[in-house]
């Protein structure tokens, strides 16, 4: 049993949660160490990234119901999921093969928008339910339940490609030209990152402001069914934060001229970046909340231990993937609004 110590306030911080932060903090360090120079390089780079945590992730949703599955089941889930993230790139081979598009070895032509197939679909829901008939420890309430999980994440992580190789699609011709093939490669590796680190401190700053306020000012509970530490306090204070923090990069970066996407997030549509500012964080949240109701239901902790302090994968990217969502969705939507007003 802990002993409590009665001088405490009640916002002081114990030497548990102390602890905590410390863990946290050094395991995020590593985690940024690692995954910063992958992000920056992008390309292949960023795209072996992403496929590694997709693997972990499938593996993290199948493993948190905490039963014994077929082997199958994962192989299967594997293969529809990585279908569902590269639909995309797999579409785009035809037009290589036939020469409607101009074949390079960059990924960065492969991904403009949020894109899946209905037939993916369709496959992914037959290959689960063909599992549910041969792994007898594989109910429809499973497969509904890892369905859903999968279409979400993989969706998420086809928006950290989109996120991160969209700018360099929306770079103009005559800068393009004036960079020539040497300082091209340059922007593609650090430039063009600009939008995935922006959306990336939007969501970091929502976690890390919703966290330190709800300890120091946090009273009211937000939702103590799915997640009793969370605060109203904590949850306005990380919106503000991060609304601020993020707007701040964008523009900062943009009348320098070094906009987040060329002719989208620059510095004329100034106001596009305050309304994504403020998604971004209100995205965060639900996916915040939408895995921590799943690890209620399954009585679990965290979804994996990858990372001391943190959980699984999917406990460090919960608020991440939808966030990455909410700008792969705006880049599509802004694309088609763009193709409407044009016509």
């Amino acid at each position: 049993m802990i002993k409590t110590n009665p001088e405490l306030q009640p916002n002081e911080l114990t030497p548990e949660t102390k602890a905590s932060m410390k863990t946290r903090i050094i395991s995020a360090i590593v985690a940024g160490v690692i995954c910063i120079p992958l992000v920056i390089l992008g390309d292949f780079f960023f795209f072996a990234f992403v496929t590694f945590v997709i693997f972990v992730s499938t593996y993290e949703i199948i493993h948190c119901a905490k039963k014994k599955y077929n082997i199958a089941l994962y192989i299967v889930a594997w293969i529809l999921a990585l279908l569902m993230a590269y639909w995309p790139m797999i579409m785009s081979i035809p037009d290589f093969v036939t020469g409607a598009k101009e074949f390079n070895w960059h990924l960065y032509t492969m991904f403009d928008e949020l894109y899946i197939s209905i037939l993916i679909l369709v496959l992914s829901v037959c290959g689960l339910f063909v599992m549910v008939i041969i792994d007898k420890g594989f109910t429809v309430r499973d497969a509904c339940f890892i369905f859903t999980m999968m279409l979400t994440i993989t969706l998420g992580f086809q928006s950290a490609l989109v996120v991160r190789y969209f700018p360099s699609q929306q770079l103009p011709d005559d800068i393009r030209t004036a960079l020539g093939t040497s300082y091209l490669n340059l922007y593609d590796n650090l430039e063009s990152c600009l939008l995935i680190v922006y959306v990336l401190l939007g969501t970091f700053m929502t976690d890390i402001g919703a966290y330190f306020i709800g300890v120091f000012f946090g009273k009211h509970k937000l939702n103590p069914r799915i997640s009793p530490k969370k605060t109203w306090e904590g949850f306005f204070g990380g919106i503000i934060i991060s609304t601020i923090v993020s707007f701040a990069f964008g523009f900062i970066f943009s009348i320098c001229g070094h906009p987040l996407v060329y002719g989208v997030l620059d510095q004329k549509h100034w106001y596009l970046i305050l309304v994504l500012s403020l998604v971004i964080p209100f995205a965060s949240v639900l996916g915040d909340f939408v895995f921590s109701s799943a690890k209620r239901h399954f009585e679990i902790k965290d979804f994996g231990n990858i990372m001391p302090g943190h959980g699984g994968v999917l406990d460090r990217l919960d608020s991440v993937i939808f966030s990455l969502l909410a700008a792969g969705a705006f880049i599509t939507l802004f694309q088609y609004w763009s193709q409407f007003v044009a016509y």
